[in-house]
C-alpha cells in the first residue's frame, strides 16, 4: 500500500473574492480541458485515464458549495488539515497532510480548488501542490499554477519537471505546522 499524498494550496485574493469563492458551486473535472496533459503521463497503477473517464468522473462529482467541500476535508475529524485566510496578506492557504493516493479523488477535489482562478483578483502566480510530504518530500504528483482567471498544470514527474524548491519549502512549512509530532518522529 502506498502512502497518502499531502495537498497544499496558496492563493492571493481579496476578502470579497475569497467569500464569493467559498459560496460558489464546486467545479468538476469537465471544467478544465488539460487533465490529460498530466494523467496521460502520470505514473500510476491500474487502468490509465482517458478523456472519457475524466468526463465521467466530472459528471458523477456532486455539486455543492465550495465551503462545504472544504469543510469535509478540514472538519474536526481531520486534525491534520487546515484552511485559513489571512486578511493582512490577502492570502488563502489550505493544507491537508493526509490527502489521497487516488487519482479519482484528485479529479473530484482538485477542480473545485482550481476554480479559485475565477475569483483570484490579486497579481502573482499561486499554486496547488500534491506531493508526498512525509515520506518522499522531494517527489510530487502534480503542480498547478494559478493566475488571475487562469490555471494550468505546471508540472508532474511524468512530464520530467522538477519540483520547484520554493513551492516545496512553503508547502513543507505549512504542513509541518499541522503535524509537529509526526514531523519530529519522521
Amino acid at each position: 500500500m502506498s502512502e497518502l499524498d499531502s495537498l497544499y494550496v496558496r492563493v492571493r485574493l481579496s476578502p470579497q473574492a475569497y467569500e464569493r469563492f467559498l459560496q460558489s458551486t464546486t467545479a468538476d473535472a469537465r471544467d478544465f480541458p488539460d487533465w490529460m496533459d498530466w494523467l496521460g503521463k502520470a505514473r500510476m497503477h491500474g487502468d490509465k485515464f482517458t478523456r472519457q473517464r475524466v468526463a465521467e468522473i466530472g459528471k458523477a462529482t456532486p455539486k455543492r458549495a465550495v465551503a462545504d467541500a472544504i469543510a469535509t476535508w478540514t472538519g474536526a475529524d481531520r486534525a491534520l488539515a487546515r484552511s485559513e485566510y489571512d486578511e493582512a496578506t490577502e492570502t488563502w492557504r489550505l493544507g491537508i497532510a493526509h490527502f489521497s493516493e487516488n487519482y479519482r479523488e484528485y479529479l473530484e477535489f482538485l477542480p473545485l480548488l482550481r476554480a479559485v482562478e475565477r475569483f483570484k483578483d490579486r497579481p502573482g502566480v499561486d499554486f496547488i501542490l500534491v506531493y508526498d510530504h512525509f515520506h518522499r518530500p522531494n517527489e510530487y504528483t502534480v503542480l498547478l499554477e494559478l493566475t488571475e482567471a487562469a490555471s494550468r498544470i505546471a508540472g508532474s514527474p511524468g512530464q520530467d519537471m522538477p519540483l520547484p524548491t520554493d513551492y516545496a519549502a512553503e508547502a513543507r512549512t505549512f504542513l509541518r505546522s499541522l503535524a509537529p509530532a509526526e514531523n519530529e518522529a519522521g
